[in-house]
């Protein structure tokens, strides 16, 4: 079975992470938002409860805390139900978040009172939320950043900066302290310690984090050093090659420090807060256990908290537009995680990446003319980017027009200035063009070529060797390169279902019947997957099971090609026939 593409890049704009599980510290800031109430239909609102529910268990935190507001102003006295409209208002950046905080007694409601007192320029009252942190490593690590920008605010300048020194030494995140203590340094106009500083904490993360490379880079220019303020750029966009088609954007906004007052520095803490957890949430073995994927999504919620807290205090922030438009994608909130990028500010240094982002979410929003309009626009301003002409070839690609795919990915190729790891998704999706124009023979080549770059990766193993079994070529190859791509990935159950039916074709029966059983328990209602265990199940004699199997594949939204195989195996079973499992190339 063939893996689907996946299109949404997340914005990671810190490179450093703490030597300890961070997501799983994160429930001490925001806990599971969605338990089950107690509900009396005669008080009305039930109908939006249950819509409520759905968007709440969807991730359209929008929608539900518009529902859950509603139900709220019919049972105004449901403390529980206060709670969680609550929640999902912060995860949405909703103002009344702020009035229903005033009622709630927990790290997020702090947050938000702390970050509306900062609004308002009331840093005593700031203070007085963000010095009770919660007692988890995570808070107890970064809160002093927030605790010392409050003090910055109300004018005690030489006590936050003691703070900010004393937690650059040698304690955890020490160089994320490092770096806010040259920007405290620079907003208080004592550039000659703002620079040593930025120097020490360019040694911790060199050139790799986009507010180090704003603020050194600002002050290597002013000082007469741009020639090091442009490798700062390289460095950053060669380790986030996605920056690319803004380098020179970047280089020429290094002309003015990027923050302008105590309130957009705090929005770059909460920044920085979210994007430990991101990376941390990245770390974490896709196997995770039970128990760790309930904290990573709980840290999930927290990193939307942080970022909107950021936006709040700096709505033109596009690294956070960025990081949480990537998260919103990911959860398929696609209208949401594009409003979030707009409007796009003019002359942002990110303004090019934005808009590139802004035309693949109307692609997968299917506002295909609308995205092929912009990305074309794109191309006519940068004619040499890579990345811009790979938007376009996945539009073609997604529009069913492969052979105009195929072209383009062909002319990003070209393009592409450095052959390395980074270029396999490139030559992985220029196969499947090919293999949808029934270009086998150039789809070989490239899925090969792919895998020179990318050994272990198992959507390549599984496409080529899937494709080798379905051509009835080199299947004991295919079967080894698919049991490879399970270990690598034992939780896909697509790869799996490869595997089982490379065990039927390799005449492995049980074996077959035992991977394709555990596929099922995954990816339940693929049509292509019950196919195959009813084929597996008929080849061990259990032909009920089969029929019964096929049966269920034809409730699982077919494509016509699939249930033309259904039902052709249903057919041979009602005449007792054998089931053909293949049919080898000529």
């Amino acid at each position: 079975m063939q893996c689907p593409r996946f299109l949404c890049t997340i914005f990671l704009s810190i490179s450093m992470i703490a030597e300890i599980p961070l997501a799983s510290q994160a429930v001490a800031v925001a806990q599971d938002p969605d338990p089950v109430l107690s509900f009396e239909h005669k008080k009305g609102g039930y109908g939006d409860y249950l819509a409520a529910v759905f968007a709440a268990r969807t991730d359209d935190s929008d929608m539900a805390s518009r529902l859950y507001h509603n139900v709220l102003s019919l049972r105004p006295t449901d403390n529980d139900l206060r709670r969680i409209t609550f929640y999902h208002s912060v995860l949405a950046g909703n103002d009344i978040a702020v009035q229903l905080a005033k009622t709630q007694k927990d790290p997020v409601a702090d947050l938000i009172m702390a970050n509306d007192a900062i609004l308002k320029g009331q840093w005593q009252d700031a203070y007085r939320y963000v010095s009770r942190p919660p007692m988890d490593m995570f808070s107890q690590m970064t809160y002093p950043l927030l605790q010392a920008w409050c003090l910055y605010g109300e004018g005690n300048k030489d006590q936050a900066l003691a703070m900010l020194i004393k937690n650059s030494q040698g304690k955890p995140l020490s160089a994320l302290y490092t770096l806010h203590t040259g920007i405290m340094y620079s907003l208080a106009k004592d550039d000659d310690k703002a620079g040593a500083y930025f120097e020490r904490a360019n040694k911790s993360f060199p050139g790799e984090d986009m507010l180090l490379t704003q603020t050194y880079g600002n002050w290597l220019i002013r000082h007469h050093r741009a020639g090091k303020a442009e490798a700062m750029v390289g460095n950053l966009v060669k380790n986030l090659p996605f920056l690319q088609v803004s380098a020179q954007d970047i280089k020429n906004d290094l002309q003015q420090f990027p923050l302008k007052n105590t309130q957009q520095a705090i929005a770059q803490v909460y920044l920085a807060m979210a994007s430990l957890l991101q990376q941390d949430i990245a770390s974490q073995p896709p196997d995770s256990n039970i128990d760790q994927k309930l904290a990573n999504r709980v840290a999930l919620h927290t990193e939307q908290i942080f970022l909107r807290l950021a936006l709040k205090l700096n709505p033109d922030l596009s690294s956070a537009k960025m990081m949480l438009s990537g998260i919103l994608a990911q959860e398929k909130n696609f209208e949401a995680a594009k409003d979030v990028l707009l409007p796009i500010a003019v002359n942002d240094p990110l303004e090019t990446v934005m808009q590139l982002r802004v035309a693949r979410l109307n692609a997968l929003l299917d506002h295909n003319e609308q995205a092929e309009k912009e990305i074309k626009a794109l191309i006519q301003d940068y004619p040499l980017s890579a990345d811009i002409r790979q938007a376009l070839a996945d539009l073609y690609f997604d529009q069913k027009q492969y052979q105009k795919a195929a072209e383009t990915y062909s002319k990003v190729l070209e393009l592409t200035q450095l052959m390395d790891s980074s270029v396999w998704p490139v030559f992985f999706a220029r196969a499947a063009s090919y293999e949808k124009l029934n270009q086998w023979d150039k789809a070989e080549k490239d899925l090969k070529q792919a895998l020179v770059f990318a050994p272990n990766e198992p959507m390549l193993l599984n496409f080529l060797g899937y494709s080798w079994i379905l051509k009835g070529k080199n299947t004991q190859e295919a079967q080894e390169i698919l049991q490879k791509a399970v270990d690598i990935a034992p939780e896909e159950g697509a790869i799996r279902d490869s595997l089982g039916w490379a065990m039927l074709v390799n005449n492995q029966l049980d074996d077959a019947v035992k991977q394709l059983e555990l596929a099922a328990e995954t990816i339940p209602q693929d049509p292509e997957l019950n196919y195959h265990l009813g084929v597996a199940y008929w080849k061990t004699g259990r032909h009920q099971e089969a029929i019964n199997q096929w049966n269920v594949a034809l409730t699982c939204s077919p494509t016509p090609e699939e249930k033309e195989l259904i039902l052709n195996a249903l057919q041979s079973a009602k005449e007792n026939k054998d089931i053909t499992v293949i049919t080898p190339e000529k």
